[in-house]
């Protein structure tokens, strides 16, 4: 924001290589910015969206209301001949959601499992998935809330064992800063769980090592390094948080691995606290499993991704 530097640099570089100043940013690598009469940003990839439409050949075909069927653990098939197709779906797929779309990151998820040897009930959700993206195109995610400035909500969540062929969780965050989802994640967890409880607990070690990675980042941005001084961490797991405030191990408990009582450290250090959130509105079950439209449809809107026809009311 210093007019005398911006203009020094492009003068030094311009030296060198041929440039021009194109103004205020509206697309980078395949993502459209759009900044609101408030001050707002947004993103989107609704031109990138219509290149997925195409390469799966469903221009003509009918919307889906949720990406991925509720009962798709149970669904069954035969091997695909090829992969091809699929992992260059996947691929398009895997793009758009870890850059604009956290609705669609479970769902891409759970299918990217599947890349290497995909059966042909994998390959129809994955066409699902993309006919829901078809009828959503107009999603935009906002990066930043009027008057939120300074404020950081982390939320965690995990889904206990649903995949049938290793009983792994899948666990899930969403960081949001400033009023806006600036960081996401859905993915399997390395060791199988045996309750819900250490499933969650894992999660939750995951999502503190994520806030590490934001703390060094902000840096970089000349963020208020308060903002990170003790950070809160929602989940609705009451007991997982009983087992970061007990320090004594139990026969319940003894068995996790070492590396995942890291998250005890961070509290005891008073780099962190934990603060239940009823399951209703941790934004993080949108990261974690299959789900269906209504539920898709609250979550979407607390993680702070709008649609067109909302942005213009």
């Amino acid at each position: 924001n210093d007019e005398m530097f911006r203009d020094d640099l492009m003068k030094s570089v311009g030296n060198d290589f041929e440039i021009k100043d194109l103004g205020q940013v509206k697309h980078y690598l395949g993502i459209e910015v759009e900044r609101t009469k408030d001050g707002e940003f947004l993103i989107s990839q609704t031109a990138f969206i219509d290149k997925i439409v195409k390469e799966a050949g469903l221009e003509e075909a009918k919307v889906q209301k949720n990406p991925i069927d509720l009962g798709y653990f149970k669904l069954d098939g035969a091997l695909l001949k090829s992969n091809e197709e699929y992992r260059t779906l996947i691929g398009m797929l895997l793009y758009l959601s870890t850059n604009t779309r956290p609705d669609i990151a479970a769902s891409v998820s759970i299918l990217s499992q599947k890349v290497t040897k995909p059966r042909d009930v994998d390959l129809t959700q994955v066409k699902r998935l993309i006919r829901y993206i078809k009828g959503t195109r107009g999603r935009k995610l906002r990066l930043n809330a009027k008057g939120k400035s300074g404020s950081l909500h982390i939320y965690s969540d995990a889904n206990w064992a649903e995949d049938p062929t290793d009983r792994k969780s899948n666990s899930g965050f969403v960081c949001m800063f400033n009023g806006g989802t600036i960081s996401w994640s859905c993915r399997k967890q390395n060791v199988v769980a045996l309750s819900s409880t250490e499933a969650e607990y894992i999660a939750l070690t995951e999502t503190c090592k994520e806030v590490i990675w934001l703390k060094e980042v902000s840096k970089c941005f000349d963020i208020d390094e308060r903002v990170f001084r003790k950070v809160k961490i929602y989940t609705d797991n009451q007991s997982s948080m009983a087992i970061v405030k007990n320090e004594n191990f139990s026969n319940r408990t003894k068995h996790i691995a070492a590396r995942y009582h890291f998250i005890r450290n961070m509290v005891t250090e008073g780099k962190i606290y934990l603060e239940y959130v009823p399951t209703e509105t941790n934004v993080a079950d949108l990261l974690t499993k299959p789900l269906g439209p209504a539920r898709i449809e609250a979550l979407r809107k607390l993680a702070g991704m709008i649609d067109s026809k909302e942005l213009q009311n």
